[in-house]
């Protein structure tokens, strides 16, 4: 075959449309050149279009998956080709991975929802609101001697000169996300429909309250251990260490964490010390998880959502809060699961785009309602 032949039949698998002759073809072609050929081709394919071209680990795992189809597979592989093409991005990359889909008429965007950004509202000690979403660089108050410095989208505390300890509460709405510099450097990463309340100075001690979730880089400081509060139903204590807490009210179980250090999770007289990898798990109990994919619990910090082996709830739950929609299951929830990575800088219809190729459709309607139909 020369390389036009070639082509013709790996557009044509990727499209669902090869004959059972040229089925057969392109099984031979495969097994007889090898994946050097065939990447080459693959990339050839992808470029020119607004999509990436696959990186190594994708193409591993497409090698795989391709010598199953050649065992008389076809049919099923390809369903998972087009589920794990849509979905697969580049870390931190805008742009589909892979190929070309044809037009669909599952999605209906009556107006696409744009994905959220950098925002918070931030409470004073006093009372006052302000809202940081556009506000210029510069000091925006000062409280007890301590100053408040906003900077591209950071807000931090300068407490050199604190004379007493006032308590401010940041809130990030849905579609906002924000980071915070506590007054000894600690540094705290908000997520969408989050809150955290927390002195302007640290004198007595390092107490915080979250809810929602948050992801904390800790200054050390023996002397003055840092404490996450979460409501009446656990707390962190930490002395300097990198950790995630999910508290997000419509979740199964409060879950923190642990990438670097170590941390203490309490729940009334039940606690556990946590090694890094390890989540604690608090609903009705306290439990350890030692088996966690810390990746994709702070996907959403590194700008990516990371379905890895969710199922169609938790996935909303997550697009509900990052583009600020209501979700209707129209005809009760369907029990697909997905997989890979999606920039969360993308508009709602490229993110349900890929989605749609695990067999979920979808509507989206006036009023930000996303309906997801059977």
């Amino acid at each position: 075959m020369n390389e036009e032949q070639k082509l013709l039949l790996l557009n044509k698998y990727m499209e669902g449309t090869l004959s059972s002759e040229e089925e057969l073809m392109f099984f031979d072609w495969y097994a007889e050149a090898g994946a050097g050929e065939f990447h080459r081709l693959l990339q050839q394919v992808a470029t020119g279009t607004v999509y990436e071209a696959p990186g190594a680990e994708f193409l591993q795992e497409l090698d795989r998956k391709l010598r199953e189809d050649g065992k008389g597979k076809v049919r099923k592989m390809r369903t998972w080709w087009w589920a794990a093409a849509a979905v697969l991005l580049l870390a931190g990359s805008s742009t589909w991975l892979i190929f070309k889909q044809p037009a669909t008429k599952e999605i209906v965007a009556v107006k696409d929802i744009a994905p959220g950004k950098t925002g918070a509202i931030l409470t004073l000690a006093n009372g006052d609101v302000i809202e940081l979403d556009s506000l210029k660089n510069g000091i925006i108050a000062t409280q007890q001697g301590t100053s408040l410095n906003l900077q591209n989208g950071i807000l931090s505390y300068d407490a050199k000169d604190a004379a007493d300890v006032s308590y401010n509460t940041i809130r990030t709405p849905k579609a906002r996300q924000f980071r915070v510099v506590l007054p000894d450097g600690s540094e705290i990463w908000m997520n969408a429909e989050s809150s955290l309340k927390y002195p302007t100075a640290f004198i007595k001690n390092r107490i915080v309250e979250i809810s929602g979730e948050a992801y904390f880089e800790v200054t050390k400081n023996a002397a003055l251990p840092f404490k996450v509060k979460i409501g009446d139903k656990a707390a962190v204590e930490v002395l300097g260490t990198r950790f995630n807490v999910n508290a997000y009210s419509d979740e199964q179980s409060i879950n923190t964490t642990l990438l670097e250090g170590s941390v203490k999770v309490n729940r009334g007289t039940q606690s556990t010390i946590l090694k890094p990898g390890q989540q604690a798990a608090v609903n009705e109990t306290l439990t350890v998880n030692n088996d966690v994919n810390t990746d994709q619990v702070i996907a959403w910090k590194t700008g990516v959502f990371n379905f890895d082996g969710l199922g169609i709830e938790a996935v909303m739950r997550q697009l509900s809060r990052w583009y600020d929609i209501e979700v209707i299951y129209e005809q009760g929830i369907p029990s697909t699961k997905f997989y890979g990575e999606i920039g969360r800088n993308l508009n709602l219809s490229q993110v349900l785009e890929g989605l749609k190729l695990s067999g979920v459709h979808f509507r989206i309607e006036n009023g930000k309602r996303l309906v997801v139909l059977p």
